[in-house]
């Protein structure tokens, strides 16, 4: 393949999709609209992938911030609560909260693991704190066991956004496998997909039967088309769920393989010790949904610069993820954070988050790293 064959065929994200998916695909098609089988995808896909993250139960919904806004309803979590997000992460987990009415209290990342800090968490609780959304980004993992043993301590929810971390282990612990309840995305660009799709997993028995019944627009199990409180509609389809089965059944397979690219990107920058990629180390075994890079100070160049120079080579780059209380939509209720979450508003214009699709090729990686170094060693 030609170097510009290389280039135009480089994706940032996308999934890998075989013979198996398909097959399990018609499968339902042809076989899950009547009788027995009729849910038959759906239940098994939700009991096998929270067994696979030692939970008890599980619920698929269309999308992960259904799953995220789902939990704080079923939580009990509305108008006067306080929810305590992290800054650099994807707008869901933030918007679930004010869809509830309660307000996001947003708190600065590791500069290490870019996830959560754990010393602006403690800063941020009060007597109106109920929650917490810990969010791993990236495939890095926040100290979810400090975060956990916090919100244990302080009688705090928390709900473990795991839509990145797929994957990633803590201490030898499996994402998804903390707090009250964990939550996940299956959207096309992640490790595992239905196109959208979400999960909420837990051990709360009380938490998964009240979530279910919501799930329906709180219709009663027992009595027909019976509504006993006013519910949502987050229901999934099996079309979804035979296509997330069948991705399950591969799931070692697809974090091998992003994995696999990151530990090349690792290799091609290894020789910049000022040049650091996601946290992989003894504590956190890192899923690596998305390879992400972030520049020491002493370059002198911001990501945005970078980012603009690969697009004229034509080759796609995505940013990191800015710190939410910098957005026309938080703004106003979240004066002077830059003052505060000093991470949040220095990591995101010294990092970028490179291609990390499941269809990459070695050459690609090598290709686009190369890019990069070349951008950096000439300013």
């Amino acid at each position: 393949m030609d170097t510009k064959k290389i280039k135009e065929t480089i994706e940032m994200s996308g999934p890998s999709i075989t013979e198996l998916e398909i097959e399990y695909v018609l499968d339902m098609m042809n076989n899950c609209w009547y009788g027995p089988r009729k849910y038959e995808y759906v239940e098994k896909f939700e009991k096998e992938f929270a067994n696979y993250h030692g939970r008890e139960f599980g619920l698929m919904t269309p999308n992960c911030t259904a799953a995220i806004h789902l939990l704080l309803k079923c939580l009990n979590i509305g108008d006067g609560d306080k929810v305590v997000n992290q800054e650099c992460t994807w707008v869901a987990s933030a918007a679930a909260v004010e869809w509830v009415g309660a307000k996001n209290i947003f708190v600065d990342i590791d500069k290490d693991n870019w996830c959560m800090e754990v010393e602006s968490l403690e800063r941020s609780i009060t007597d109106d704190t109920k929650a917490v959304i810990a969010t791993g980004i990236y495939g890095n993992m926040p100290e979810i066991e400090d975060i956990e043993r916090i919100c244990n301590e302080k009688n705090i929810f928390l709900i473990e956004d795991s839509a990145e971390a797929l994957g990633s282990k803590y201490n030898n612990r499996k994402a998804g496998n903390f707090g009250d309840a964990s939550v996940f995305s299956f959207h096309r660009t992640k490790t595992m997909t239905t196109g959208e799709g979400g999960m909420l997993i837990t051990n709360d028995e009380n938490l998964f039967k009240r979530c279910k019944i919501i799930r329906d627009q709180g219709r009663d199990e027992k009595r027909s088309y019976w509504i006993n409180e006013l519910g949502l509609k987050h229901m999934p389809f099996s079309l979804q769920a035979a296509l997330g089965y069948a991705q399950l059944k591969r799931i070692d397979e697809l974090v091998d393989k992003k994995r696999h690219i990151y530990k090349l990107y690792r290799e091609l920058f290894s020789v910049y010790e000022d040049i650091y990629l996601n946290t992989d180390d003894e504590q956190t075994y890192n899923g690596c949904w998305a390879t992400t890079l972030v520049m020491d100070k002493n370059y002198g160049i911001t990501s945005e610069i970078i980012m603009e120079k690969l697009n004229k080579r034509g080759l796609p780059v995505r940013p990191f993820f800015y710190p939410l209380s910098s957005m026309p939509l938080f703004i106003k209720d979240n004066p002077n954070k830059n003052e505060v979450n000093h991470n949040a508003y220095d990591i995101p214009h010294r990092g970028l988050t490179m291609p990390s699709a499941l269809n990459l090729k070695d050459e690609q990686v090598e290709l686009y790293a190369k890019a990069v170094i070349d951008i950096i060693e000439a300013s």
